[in-house]
């Protein structure tokens, strides 16, 4: 069995099989009714983490948080076992590549014993693999897209992810430090100087329930940026470009708009990273068996 789980900034996705689903990447360690929260106890410990509510982790070094509880709150969202025996995917921004053995050492042979929900959990992690974002969308794409001259943008909350591939083979693999938490932030500093009190996490519901408003030009003021900040690395003009995550939904119309030749969003922006994961650990552990 194979779970992928996706420690995203907003949101964190995961995998298993043709189970596949999110939640909010909030957490807390206080309600005042724990049994009404999804919840993560570890044996032994008194501390309860609650899942979906709270507040965002700015820690930007993945490895470096406490992601122990949302990665075994994701297994159990995908494999409904009271004792799960799986090998892990998980991903992170290229930049933070070089902290992958520590994440691994951290995870692969490891049992961990706790409550989910408040019920007896097991879960046996033998293996662990652990992806570039960006990258891993590669193996989710079709067999014409993947013999193209390729570059693959991945648009998430704190980083934009450039994977460039010339017939499968990798030319280069860059992470800048800019995503949506950033077009969040400016909305925030304007709606904030009206007398309102919002944080980032807030602005994407206000907006979703007509609260705020954003302009056409906001969103394409911010794609410009994130424009300007990538095309110090790659020429995009030369290439088949593929947008993918959350950030490039939300920049959808704008990036059908762009004049570039060969450009157009992944027909499942939000789950490409997990689904092409999924798909590369299969490839990698059958060659490991054969």
């Amino acid at each position: 069995m194979i779970t992928v789980v996706d420690l995203g900034n907003f949101n964190i996705k995961y995998k298993s099989g043709s189970n596949q689903g999110n939640f909010s990447s909030k957490i807390t360690d206080y309600q005042p009714y724990p049994e009404g929260f999804e919840r993560i106890q570890m044996q032994g410990e008194s501390k309860i983490t609650y899942l979906g509510v709270g507040e965002l982790n700015k820690e930007f070094n993945k490895v470096a948080r406490n992601y122990l509880p949302q990665l075994l709150y994701a297994i159990c969202r995908a494999n409904n076992y009271d004792n799960i025996e799986t090998n892990l995917v998980t991903l992170l921004p290229i930049v933070q590549m070089k902290n992958k053995e520590k994440m691994i050492e951290n995870l692969k042979e490891k049992e961990f014993n706790f409550q989910f929900n408040g019920e007896k959990r097991k879960v046996l992690i033998n293996d662990t693999i652990v992806l570039p974002e960006g990258y891993a969308t590669y193996f989710s794409l079709s067999e014409e897209d993947k013999e193209s001259s390729l570059c693959i943008i991945d648009l998430g909350s704190r980083t934009i992810n450039i994977c460039v591939l010339q017939d499968g083979a990798i030319q280069l693999l860059h992470t800048i430090k800019l995503g949506s938490f950033d077009f969040y932030t400016k909305v925030k500093t304007r709606e904030n100087s009206k007398g309102e009190d919002y944080t980032e996490e807030d602005i994407p519901r206000l907006v979703e329930n007509g609260t705020i408003e954003i302009s056409d030009i906001e969103y394409e003021d911010f794609l410009t940026e994130v424009l300007n900040e990538v095309k110090a690395y790659v020429n995009l003009k030369t290439y088949k470009v593929i947008w993918t995550g959350g950030t490039a939904l939300m920049l959808k119309e704008q990036i059908e708009k762009l004049p570039l030749n060969n450009s157009k969003l992944h027909n499942d922006p939000l789950n490409s990273n997990t689904n092409g994961a999924a798909g590369a650990a299969e490839i990698i552990w059958q060659s490991e068996e054969e």
